[in-house]
């Protein structure tokens, strides 16, 4: 019988920072609308901090695990007690993580993901070193596969190793049109925030504003604009900073981060597909990122991604050799032009046309509406319209254009490669056949005089799926793959 476990004391302290974003909300409108004396505004953050010490102290004082060497047992629940037992052999990924506040004690927060449920995973606030090493341990050698022909043996020996480029990262950041978002986001919480400003200083805000000239306007757009632009350049280069992928037998190690340091042990043959993905941007410096799709929940908070790294970014001319030190049963190779009917990209721009043109009038219908009961006027109103029109029609034409041309594919016995495009970005997928959830198929009645289908692969990512679609292929191309997916080996 093992002897249940408390996790280490500073995880107290991360359990508080959880309950402080809670409730930072209202007590932030508490704070600022009501119009008390700074006692009792004093009195309203020391209640704060006191309440969420609480919380902490007792989330972490309810929250106890069992290690054997099978299976992870937790419980945990102020009110609702809550266990949940995980066999070491039905872990997919062990990720640790050492915010900066962390790394004075020598601890990390982990997660162990078991499947693609969101809700089937355990969470660590706070584990010594040692502790995670030992269940990172237990897991490789319940996952140690012994048969007649292989024999795996559980070993600290690195088989491959690879570390980002220091220079090829700072491209990597520079490409990144994560700006745009973040000078999003700055506005947002500016305009937030002066909302909570004493009214006179905001008066004097807006008549400050008001008085300025296009000049200062012009100064001031340009000054948001890189301020986003750095701001997402820190970002992701202290995401990335030093990304290390590490193979040790069948297991990936992903290290990384400057400020947050994380850690992630992958088994390759929880990988569903390798992915290579590209912008437009990236494509011009001859760059791309390696991700995989897993069969686990795992969510980078950051990116609101699924997908795992591997690769941040690496040269295109060597990302084929350096991919298959870490997956070397991966067929990767260049996929060939997807086999699509004649005048296919006539068939997809004229789609898309008639697709924009039912959303546009659709929209002025619904803005000459709103317009006549609120009898609304804008300056220059026809020539605004024209031109976000144009700008619409344009940009949907060059991305389905970009779309047509970026297809491809190729299968062998093992194998299946589709290459496409979504927003001018390439993205290329090498999936095994034992990996494809799923086959689908669409043909319209003009489709069918012209013997041409749509054609779907489902593949799992996460606890979701990915649908990559290639569009007016041929129709004796697509039974060829129906014929291949179905094929008993």
């Amino acid at each position: 019988m093992t002897k249940r476990q408390h996790q280490p004391k500073v995880a107290i302290f991360s359990e508080s920072i959880a309950a402080i974003r809670m409730i930072i909300l209202p007590a932030f409108l508490l704070f600022f609308k009501n119009d008390n004396r700074w006692q009792m505004q004093l009195f309203v953050v020391i209640g704060i901090l006191l309440l969420s010490l609480i919380v902490g102290v007792l989330n972490w004082w309810f929250f106890v695990y069992d290690i054997t060497p099978h299976e992870i047992t937790v419980t945990q629940g102020i009110f609702v007690k809550k266990r949940a037992h995980i066999t070491f052999e039905r872990v997919q990924t062990i990720t640790r993580t050492q915010p900066i506040y962390f790394q004075p004690f020598e601890v990390f927060k982990v997660s162990i993901e078991t499947s693609g449920k969101n809700d089937d995973k355990l969470e660590f606030k706070a584990l010594l070193l040692p502790q995670i090493e030992a269940i990172e341990t237990l897991r490789k050698q319940a996952q140690t596969k012994i048969t007649d022909e292989t024999i795996e043996v559980v070993s600290s020996k690195v088989d491959a190793q690879y570390q980002i480029n220091n220079r090829d990262l700072c491209v990597y950041a520079l490409t990144s049109l994560g700006s745009l978002g973040t000078v999003g986001l700055l506005f947002a919480a500016v305009t937030t925030v002066t909302e909570f400003l004493p009214k006179g200083f905001q008066n004097y805000l807006d008549q400050w504003i008001n008085n300025q000239t296009v000049e200062i306007y012009a100064m001031l757009i340009v000054f948001v604009i890189i301020v986003g632009f750095f701001s997402a350049f820190i970002r992701l280069y202290n995401r990335y900073f030093q990304f290390t992928i590490s193979r040790t037998g069948a297991h990936l190690n992903i290290t990384r981060g400057l400020l947050t340091k994380q850690n992630m042990q992958v088994r390759a043959s929880r990988i569903q597909a390798v992915h290579y993905e590209q912008s437009l941007l990236r494509r011009l410096v001859h760059l791309v990122s390696i991700n995989v799709l897993l069969s686990s929940s795992i969510v980078d908070k950051n990116d609101q991604t699924k997908q795992t790294l591997i690769m941040p970014v690496i040269k295109e001319v060597e990302a084929t050799n350096v991919l298959k030190q870490f997956l070397p049963k991966y067929h990767v190779l260049q996929p060939l032009k997807a086999s699509t009917v004649s005048k296919a990209l006539v068939y997809q721009l004229r789609y898309i046309l008639m697709l924009d043109c039912l959303i546009i009038g659709s929209v002025l219908i619904l803005y000459s509406m709103i317009k006549y009961m609120i009898n609304l006027h804008v300056p220059y109103e026809l020539p605004i319209l024209i031109l976000l029109a144009a700008i619409t029609v344009c940009y949907s034409l060059v991305v389905a254009y970009v779309k047509m041309a970026n297809q491809g594919l190729y299968f062998d016995d093992d194998y299946l490669i589709i290459q496409t495009a979504l927003n001018l970005t390439k993205h290329t997928y090498f999936i095994p056949r034992e990996k494809i959830q799923g086959l689908q198929t669409s043909q319209s009645y003009f489709m069918m005089r012209k013997k041409a289908q749509h054609f779907t692969i489902v593949v799992r990512d996460s606890d979701s799926a990915q649908y990559l679609t290639l569009r007016y292929l041929k129709q004796s191309e697509v039974h060829k793959i129906e014929s291949w997916l179905t094929r008993v080996k």
